[in-house]
């Protein structure tokens, strides 16, 4: 097996956790910058390997995470509108940091539901979603 760069990056990644766990300091590992040869690739997936959740986030751009088997370090891929791949990332935080509710989107959510109460009820549109299950 002939590795390069795997050996530093899981370093980097274990220093990372670290300063997580401490410091609750996020980092974002772009692995596109990190010269891998394929065993280095095969090794990183070895040792990090796949968790059971994965998180999409489809707008303007595609990111798909993917936890690993490690707790506190996710693998992250970001596309453009044409999907193709703008940054492949391994990610040290309890959740990516792009996933967490920012505080313009918090401050839009308190002004929509000031204004749906500020206004009478009127008969519902729809029920409630049944997440995570295909509808009858």
């Amino acid at each position: 097996m002939e590795l390069m760069n795997a050996i530093p990056l899981l370093t980097e990644i274990k220093h990372a956790l670290a300063a997580l766990r401490e410091r609750g300091e996020t980092r974002t590992l772009n692995i596109l910058n990190f010269p891998l040869t394929d065993d280095d690739a095969r090794y990183l997936d070895e040792v990090l390997g796949r968790g059971n959740l994965t998180i999409t986030f489809d707008g303007a751009e595609h990111t798909f995470w993917q936890e690993s088997n490690v707790a506190g370090v996710w693998w992250g891929e970001y596309r453009n509108a044409s999907r193709k791949i703008t940054l492949r990332s391994i990610e040290i935080a309890e959740v990516p940091p792009l996933v967490r509710a920012q505080t313009e989107d918090i401050d839009d959510g308190l002004q929509h539901l000031a204004a749906a109460l500020a206004t009478p009820p009127q008969n519902a549109k729809r029920a409630l979603p049944v997440l995570g299950m295909a509808a009858d």
